[in-house]
């Protein structure tokens, strides 16, 4: 495990540091190992490969998410009174990493997720975070060597505005993962012989 403490997200250092690796927003799919997994495989290589400038994914929920995240880490440190720290992006070998949010205390990371009014109103009824969620804070685990992550929904139209839910390491997860990157690795290498010879 490598930390980069000074890389910015979405900087020219951090789409290059992040290039040929397999990262914990897939988390669910590199845990499948099947279709999912060679479809991030082949559009990781594409995206190495092509001589274009690194495209952005953006829409209305992650220009939310982006907007809200540093207020949500602040409310999150204060409530729970957790000194937490940014950190730009964390490698695993020479395939895999991740950016978490937050480093959280000793042992914990803080991974946020602002959603829109519908999505957070349901997990105030009740509701449960979404399982690609739960696998990306399984996965970010596991890179950062950690024994928990708080995945922290954040709204501020509500007056419960912060959920926090504490997901603790998971081995078998742990698991199905690391076999998924074994897996990816496989495929990336398959596919740089097939570009070598070319």
């Amino acid at each position: 495990m490598k930390i980069y403490n000074n890389i910015l997200q979405l900087s020219p250092e951090w789409f290059r540091i992040r290039q040929k690796r397999m990262t914990a927003s897939h988390a669910q799919a590199i845990s499948a190992c099947g279709a999912g997994l060679k479809t991030y495989i082949e559009k990781i290589m594409q995206e190495y490969y092509s001589e274009a400038d690194p495209e952005h994914f953006s829409n209305k929920h992650t220009d939310r998410g982006n907007e809200l995240e540093n207020q949500a880490g602040m409310v999150y440190s204060f409530e729970k009174n957790i000194i937490v720290k940014k950190i730009g992006f964390v490698t695993h070998n020479e395939y895999v990493g991740c950016s978490p949010d937050l480093l959280a205390g000793d042992d914990g990371l803080c991974e946020i997720k602002c959603l829109a009014d519908k999505g957070h109103f349901a997990l105030i009824l009740g509701g449960k975070p979404e399982s690609k969620y739960v696998w990306q804070a399984q996965c970010q685990m596991l890179i950062c060597e950690k024994e928990w992550c708080d995945l922290t929904h954040y709204n501020p139209n509500f007056k419960q505005n912060l959920l926090v839910y504490r997901i603790i390491r998971d081995g078998k997860k742990f698991n199905k993962l690391e076999k998924g990157f074994a897996a990816g690795e496989k495929m990336i290498k398959e596919i740089e012989e097939k570009m070598e010879a070319k």
